[in-house]
């Protein structure tokens, strides 16, 4: 009867610290996904950005292949597709 007891104990035990275990790894995904994924420019910012683009491609300040290049690297940063 005694090494019933045990036996249930230490199962019981398994389960705890699996489960202690599991609310640890939650705990850390929420700490993950609660930092910034990446420190860079605004949504603003980068309007900005790309509102001064078009002033000097209007200009004549840049070529039309830097204006893309640039266009497209300001788009990525902004999570839009750019041109190929």
């Amino acid at each position: 009867m005694a090494g019933n007891t045990w036996a249930k104990r230490q199962k019981e035990k398994q389960r705890r610290e699996r489960k202690e275990a599991k609310q640890r790894r939650r705990d850390d995904r929420r700490a993950d996904a609660a930092e910034p994924a990446e420190e860079g420019p605004t949504n603003e910012e980068l309007m900005e950005q790309f509102a001064e683009l078009n002033r000097e491609h209007a200009s004549g300040d840049i070529d039309e292949v830097t204006f893309k290049a640039r266009r497209n690297e300001i788009w990525i940063a902004m999570g839009l597709p750019a041109d190929e």
